[in-house]
């Protein structure tokens, strides 16, 4: 049973013990904001023609987010090996919250040979003991609850280049509207029927994979994701043929100056799906994409929390990941 109550100044939620910690790190995002600014980058590059950024679930989400608002060729590697066009003009980012995620350590090593101009982002970790060029944000978190620290000093280090890139307005649309978006959220937490598909066009793709994500580790469910147009080209012929089913659950990440070939999409999706499967449609907070795209990060990790919530679903521990991690340490040491 539910044992703990927080109370909001609006809005009456009851929250079980399980999911007490990463909701209240949930809850301080607006002010994890704020300190990730303050986190003080002293060195800056140029003659940079692309960026590779190598990290992976929620250290990789913020070179997503950030791709979409890049004046260059900007690159997210989720993998052991960078990419084979790297030079001496690449600005290679290493993101790993933890330091040690095997991946982003091998790509940092290739990084070096080929002579990119080298950035680590890290709590700690053999990254923070082999980087020269390094941004420390806090430890003690899971990973994809630091998002906050991953992202904003990233979007900082390379504010010039990005364009449309405006923190007071995210802090000010966070702030002004976080009971709302948890309000938003808990509907769409309750309204979810099975297993969750996630649509998204441009910077709200890269947000509907983070919703993916969320889901999968807080929640501990099942959960897909697809962006607009492709899936409109594969995916959608899937529907033709399915039974009317309720154990699916559709979410369109919405923006409020789509495309009209965009709009266009999604009401058909709406009208094909609809017949089908439950259909849920969101729209974010802001006055502009960069504030849009952040609102709806923080509505999908508040609607997985719930989820977890009316699971009773303990969301701290990420138990096959930690397992599958041992399983491969041993083979590194067994192997040596």
């Amino acid at each position: 049973m539910p044992s703990k109550f927080l109370v909001t100044a609006q809005h009456k939620f009851l929250y079980s013990k399980e999911i007490y910690f990463m909701l209240q790190l949930a809850e301080k995002f607006p002010e994890q904001i704020e300190e990730a600014l303050k986190i003080k980058i002293d060195f800056e590059f140029n003659d940079i023609e692309k960026i590779v950024l190598s990290g992976m679930g929620g250290s990789a989400i913020s070179g997503d987010i950030l791709s979409n608002f890049s004046k260059i060729p900007f690159f997210v590697i989720r993998d052991y090996k960078i990419l084979p066009f790297a030079d001496e003009k690449t600005l290679f980012i290493a993101v790993s919250y933890s330091g040690d995620t095997e991946e982003t350590l091998n790509c940092y090593k290739e990084a070096i040979k080929k002579n990119c101009k080298i950035v680590a982002i890290t709590s700690g970790g053999k990254l923070s003991k082999i980087a020269k060029n390094k941004i420390l944000i806090p430890k003690g978190m899971q990973p994809r609850a630091a998002i906050a620290y991953l992202l904003f000093p990233l979007a900082k280090l390379l504010i010039n280049f990005l364009h449309d890139i405006n923190f007071e307005d995210v802090l000010y649309t966070i702030k002004s509207n976080k009971e709302r978006i948890k309000y938003v959220a808990k509907n769409i937490a309750d309204s979810i029927e099975g297993i969750p598909i996630i649509y998204g066009y441009g910077a709200m793709a890269s947000i509907a994979n983070r919703w993916r994500q969320q889901f999968n580790e807080n929640a501990k469910m099942l959960a897909f994701n697809f962006s607009l147009p492709e899936c409109n080209h594969n995916e959608l012929e899937a529907w033709e043929k399915m039974e009317k089913m309720g154990e699916i659950t559709c979410i369109f990440l919405r923006n409020k100056n789509e495309d009209d070939r965009i709009k266009i999409r999604y009401e058909f999706l709406k009208e094909v799906y609809g017949k089908k499967a439950k259909v849920i449609e969101v729209f974010p907070f802001g006055k502009n994409l960069f504030s849009e795209t952040i609102s709806m990060l923080y509505i999908g990790d508040f609607v997985s929390l719930y989820i977890a919530n009316n699971m009773g679903i303990d969301t701290e521990p990420v138990n096959l990941i930690k397992k599958l991690k041992e399983r491969l340490n041993q083979h590194s040491r067994s192997s040596s």
